[in-house]
């Protein structure tokens, strides 16, 4: 398994962790002094990187037991840059008010993410 998919295992491990912690503080010491609409984007941005956490770490395990490619890789460093743009935007945007410009690109880069990991298992040879 080369660095990238260590990597992808790694913060896949990372956002995990990070969602837990989230879901944790959320429901319990942020809900009452969030607004509704803050509250959605907190919760919509958990759930996302839960998601992907686990994502990440199946994209580090498909890696160790085959020969991965470029689409694996760019689909787990696409996942990543998702996560860390859109969640990332969200949870600024609930927590500190911080502007919601990069979560299209979030966006995008989980949905090219996902396309990318689909292609690689539609092509994948075992």
């Amino acid at each position: 398994m080369n660095i990238t998919f260590r990597t992808a295992g790694i913060f896949g491990a990372l956002f995990g962790l990070g969602a837990t912690a989230l879901a944790a503080i959320g429901s319990h010491a942020l809900a009452p002094s969030l607004d509704a609409d803050d509250l959605r984007r907190f919760g919509l941005a958990v759930a996302l990187m839960f998601v992907h956490a686990l994502a990440l770490v199946a994209i580090a395990a498909l890696a160790r037991s085959t020969i991965a490619g470029l689409l694996l890789t760019l689909s787990s460093l696409s996942m990543v840059l998702g996560v860390l743009l859109f969640c990332g935007s969200l949870l600024g945007r609930a927590l500190f008010g911080w502007p919601t410009a990069l979560a299209p690109f979030g966006g995008f880069a989980l949905m090219l993410g996902w396309l990318m990991l689909g292609v690689w298992v539609a092509g994948a040879r075992r």
